[in-house]
């Protein structure tokens, strides 16, 4: 077992991690933290630790990982290609998220997603039968998915929303609006996001090529209503004046 010791977690998990990598991954993660000590004994027991390199792909499409997936550290995006060549982000899965599509009933008459590491990333899988047991046995892991499950159709429903009232400037001004929202911190220059998204990421949220988020992102910054400097991002006033004027706020 790959004992990851790249893991950002905090020093007491660290420690832990040394003696039980895998308990100490779910003590200290949020989706997990809540379950039963028992619990979380039985999925440490079967789980296992694996690293992904920037862009190294963490399953093929049509195939499924045949596990619940835990992602520790980094992003995951699950991709889909387009006539052959283009290629559309549909999700995407950051620290905290788990992984769990065709875990509960398996369709092999679906073809699966293409799962690819954005950046450095560190996941914990647990094979399918072994989750599904501690489920059956552990109502708090039912729960658990349930929660996880509503709060992916909602992304859903508010990117279909979108899709059918917005064109795609104003879905991605409610996108940044958002992460200055819950990510932002107000500065002299304006709303600053320290640790931005790639416009790959951008797109598959908002339902668009990442060409077009990227022509978009340099036309504000043409017109001096945003600043990008390597992943840190400035929104200045003059684009929450854009984006009241749009009536996008």
């Amino acid at each position: 077992m790959n004992p990851a010791t790249s893991l950002l977690l905090t020093d007491t998990a660290t420690r832990e991690l040394r003696v039980c990598p895998a308990l100490g991954v779910l003590r200290s993660s949020h989706w997990f933290s809540g379950f039963s000590a028992a619990a979380l004994a039985q999925l440490a027991a079967s789980a296992s630790i694996r690293a992904f390199g920037p862009k190294q792909q963490v399953a093929l499409e049509g195939r499924w990982l045949g596990a619940a997936t835990l992602v520790v550290q980094g992003c995951i995006c699950a991709i889909r290609r387009i006539d052959g060549s283009r290629e559309l982000t549909l999700e995407t899965f950051r620290a905290g998220d788990v992984l769990v599509d065709a875990l509960v009933h398996p369709d092999n008459t679906l073809a699966g997603d293409s799962l690819v590491a954005v950046e450095t990333s560190v996941l914990l899988l647990f094979p399918r039968e072994e989750f599904l047991a501690v489920t059956r046995t552990s109502p708090e892991v039912a729960l658990a998915l349930v929660r996880d499950f509503e709060r992916r159709l909602s992304r859903v429903k508010a990117l279909a929303w979108g899709l059918a009232t917005t064109d795609v400037e104003g879905r991605l001004y409610r996108l940044l609006l958002t992460l200055a929202r819950d990510e932002g911190e107000v500065g002299a220059e304006g709303t600053v996001i320290a640790h931005f998204p790639t416009q790959r990421d951008l797109a598959g949220r908002i339902g668009a090529c990442r060409e077009t988020v990227s022509r978009i992102v340099a036309d504000l910054a043409r017109q001096g209503l945003l600043t990008l400097r390597a992943r840190r991002l400035t929104l200045t006033p003059g684009f929450f004046a854009l984006a009241r004027a749009t009536e996008v706020l």
